[in-house]
């Protein structure tokens, strides 16, 4: 029996990968409670997946439970709630679904306020685990592409809907090094409206370490990768380097010209996610005594999200901006009543 105990908040259809990991490779924890506001939902989950306990309230869950870690997968209108139970539970650990918040001070709250609370807070950007992404990671660290000269980057999904995966996944293939400047237009405001509160369409570009410059798009207009349907998998990059270029992207798989010659591999999505999921649970749950190595570290993990508001903030000031810089909600509404107008 494993040592250390885990709950899941929220029991919705993400929550399923949470618990589906639990059978498929992770092994330093168990499973042991659920809560969800709505108790059909919640009856099914927990039967569905075999856990043990049940709670409507997460107080009660945090209280009777003291998981070691804290799956959090509601949706980001329901974040500011949740963090008050935690500040005032202090659980040992949480791994929180993407995004971490809709605004840039209610994201430096979260990390902010877990890190005095004593709480090791994690994101849950699973994509880094996806064997594609990792391939191509490992061409770029070592050399097999040269200096790298420019890259490119795109999802379907708006900013905060699959944005934070992507700039987290640009993040992962630079080493995690501070991204030096983001110039970024937008249009639409109708996604302001919507769980993932940002604008319809995002295009722009990013300069990251060694100054590579990366141009990327983020919203329904954005170019398809081997056009995929599924507009929450549409999602991907290429990197060309002095000696060759490599890309990949979600349920394609990944591919690479060197001075090797072609080579590539095809990957479908869903049995990827599963074991990706189940290793970023498995090693969060190892890390628990050294949070600040893992890559999902709040304080690795904000990189994306600073980018996320930094893009935003552009597209207002109409000018190259610091990602690295604090940013506020009042420009984030700034620039949907813009958008608006």
């Amino acid at each position: 029996m494993p040592a250390l105990r885990a709950a899941i908040l929220g029991c919705g259809p993400r929550a399923a990968a949470h618990a589906e990991a639990y059978t498929a490779g992770v092994t330093a924890a168990q499973l042991v409670a659920c809560c969800d506001l709505d108790p059909v939902r919640l009856d099914a989950f927990a039967t569905r997946f075999g856990v043990p306990e049940r709670y409507t309230d997460l107080t009660e869950m945090l209280r009777g439970v003291r998981p070691d870690l804290l799956h959090v997968v509601t949706a980001p209108p329901y974040r500011p709630a949740v963090l008050d139970v935690l500040l005032r539970e202090r659980p040992r650990a949480v791994l929180a679904e993407k995004p971490l918040a809709r605004l840039p001070e209610e994201g430096a709250a979260w990390i902010e306020g877990c890190g005095r609370a004593g709480v090791a807070l994690f994101l849950n950007h699973q994509l880094r685990y996806h064997r594609p992404f990792l391939r191509v990671r490992e061409l770029v660290q070592s050399g097999a592409l040269g200096r790298i000269e420019f890259g490119r980057g795109s999802c379907r999904g708006n900013l905060l809907e699959q944005g934070t995966h992507l700039f987290d996944l640009l993040s992962f293939l630079f080493g995690d090094a501070p991204v030096t400047w983001v110039l970024a237009q937008a249009e639409g405001a109708k996604g302001y409206a919507s769980a993932h509160s940002a604008p319809d369409y995002c295009a722009g570009v990013a300069c990251f370490p060694g100054e590579v410059h990366v141009a990327f798009e983020c919203g329904s207009p954005a170019g398809t990768w081997r056009q995929e349907p599924t507009y929450w998998l549409n999602k991907g990059f290429e990197l060309v380097g002095e000696r060759g270029r490599a890309g990949a992207s979600t349920n394609h798989g990944w591919w690479a010209q060197t001075e090797r010659g072609l080579e590539g591999e095809a990957a479908a999505y869903a049995p990827e996610d599963l074991r990706a999921q189940a290793r970023l649970t498995q090693t969060v749950l190892e890390a628990l005594d050294r949070p600040e190595t893992h890559p999902a570290h709040a304080m690795t993990a904000r990189i994306s999200f600073d980018l996320v508001m930094a893009a935003q903030r552009s597209a207002l000031l109409r000018r190259r901006v610091d990602p690295r810089g604090p940013g506020r909600d009042a420009e984030v509404a700034a620039l949907r009543a813009a958008l608006e107008g």
